[in-house]
């Protein structure tokens, strides 16, 4: 895959408080031997070169287990010393120059060291990085667009890469990550004071409440959402695919207004589609509220014309977001509200 790219995409994140296939693959990296990449449909795929004993065999099994699902699993092995965290670095670098077609990252190893090191890895990717520990201070060292943790106390709940079996086949922007049920995978045991300490330091644990068994937040380290992360990476791969693909198939996209028009009609359509799956806002009559602003053929640098290239395009495209509380206030009265007597 060539790193030289003709269209790119800057995203700027105003918020405070690949491939489709790709957006729904995960890849289990596992550290019991030397494995070839593989992809499986199905857990007796896996147990055919991943003992059922091991790590990586119970979180392909979570994986299946959970409804809905991806059809499909991604998984590669390397030799590991649990000293250096650094050697699964170097193989998922060596990995991605030939398979880079997945989007979840999950591994076997879940100590600090290797949560760490994965955790610094996934923000030079686009990708995303769930994984479940036992230490609830690591949220404290960790602050990622990319990586989320969740904390249980059971080391074989893998309700992180749960998760991401639950939420990876449904389109970007169309569900949170928060109130999900993970198949297979008892609450945790923790107090009210430790949960508020999770969740202000922007992490994640699986709760019963109401008798449901529930994913407690939705949050990357940083303190975005999962689901936004989703949504920009979306909006980055479509933009560029569309866009791309106008380059691909006229003959010229001349450097005049007609040629910019094609851009934004490639944009355009992405948008259309982005709001259909609930990222962008919408007004009352469903009307996606995000902006195109293209600025003209006549108003174009001659550097930049002489030098075919449009800088010119600005998006501008405010969040659906999700409701994930309410406060309700109830007025208890003995006025009888004007009923008749």
């Amino acid at each position: 895959m060539t790193n030289i790219k003709d269209v790119e995409v800057i995203i700027t994140r105003e918020t405070a408080a690949l491939t489709q296939q790709g957006f729904g693959l995960p890849f289990i990296l596992a550290t019991n031997g030397e494995k070839e990449y593989s992809e499986y449909t199905g857990i007796e795929q896996v147990a055919k070169d991943y003992p059922v004993d091991t790590a990586a065999y119970k979180i392909a099994a979570r994986i299946f287990g959970q409804t809905p699902r991806p059809p499909m699993i991604a998984m590669a092995g390397t030799a590991y010393a649990e000293s250096n965290p650094e050697t699964l670095v170097t193989f998922l670098n060596e990995l991605i120059e030939t398979k880079n077609d997945w989007y979840y990252l999950e591994c076997d190893q879940n100590g600090d060291n290797e949560i760490t090191a994965l955790s610094k890895w996934i923000d030079t990717q686009k990708k995303l990085y769930g994984v479940t520990t036992q230490n609830i201070d690591l949220l404290k060292e960790i602050e990622s667009d990319r990586t989320f943790l969740f904390y249980h106390d059971d080391p074989e709940s893998y309700v992180a890469e749960g998760l991401i079996a639950r939420c990876a086949p449904e389109e970007p922007g169309s569900i949170t990550w928060k109130f999900k049920t993970v198949n297979g995978v008892k609450a945790a045991n923790i107090g009210i004071s430790d949960i508020t300490q999770l969740h202000t330091d922007n992490g994640n644990t699986y709760l019963r409440k109401f008798g449901i068994l529930q994913t407690s937040e939705g949050k990357v380290t940083s303190g975005e959402y999962i689901d936004v992360m989703q949504s920009q990476d979306f909006l980055d791969a479509r933009l560029t695919e569309e866009v791309s693909r106008v380059f691909f198939t006229q003959k010229k996209v001349a450097y005049e207004n007609s040629g910019i028009a094609l851009i934004v009609s490639a944009a355009t359509a992405v948008l259309k589609r982005a709001t259909e799956q609930g990222i962008v806002l919408k007004d009352d009559a469903g009307n996606g509220l995000w902006e195109i602003q293209a600025r003209s053929r006549e108003n174009s640098l001659p550097n930049d014309v002489a030098n075919r290239v449009y800088d010119g395009l600005v998006i501008l495209v405010p969040l659906a977001g999700a409701i994930h509380g309410t406060t309700l206030r109830l007025t208890m009265t003995y006025d009888e509200g004007g009923a008749a007597a």
